[in-house]
């Protein structure tokens, strides 16, 4: 026994909106809770350091010590996080913060500096 073509044909086309409604919902709520990307590093500043407090703070974290001399210094977000010295290519390094990359960046920027000198 099977019901009449016209009913089952109500029954789909009223299943298929059902299912078309619960898509526009699901995606409204997907782009309602969607968060903006974020940038993770907003500034990186390459710089001589004037301040030995800084480097001093970098040593510490590091457990290296910080010979005087000229230091290149790696701010991200204005908060130092790295630093290369000039003098004998040491680096101090905030271990709580990803900083590979950073160093990287003072290692060739000590090289343009040393090859323009």
């Amino acid at each position: 026994m099977f019901p009449h073509p016209d009913i089952n044909r109500s029954f789909a086309l009223d299943h298929v909106e059902g299912l078309r409604h619960a898509a526009d919902l699901f995606r409204l709520g997907r782009a309602a809770s969607a968060k903006p990307p974020r940038t993770i590093r907003q500034s990186i500043e390459l710089r001589i350091s004037a301040c030995r407090e800084e480097l001093e703070r970098l040593a510490a974290l590091s457990e290296k010590s910080a010979a005087l001399g000229e230091w290149l210094v790696a701010d991200v977000d204005g908060v130092p996080v790295a630093a290369l010295s000039l003098d004998d290519g040491t680096t101090l390094a905030d271990p709580f913060r990803p900083t590979q990359q950073v160093v990287s960046l003072l290692e060739l920027r000590a090289k343009q500096v040393a090859a323009a000198a």
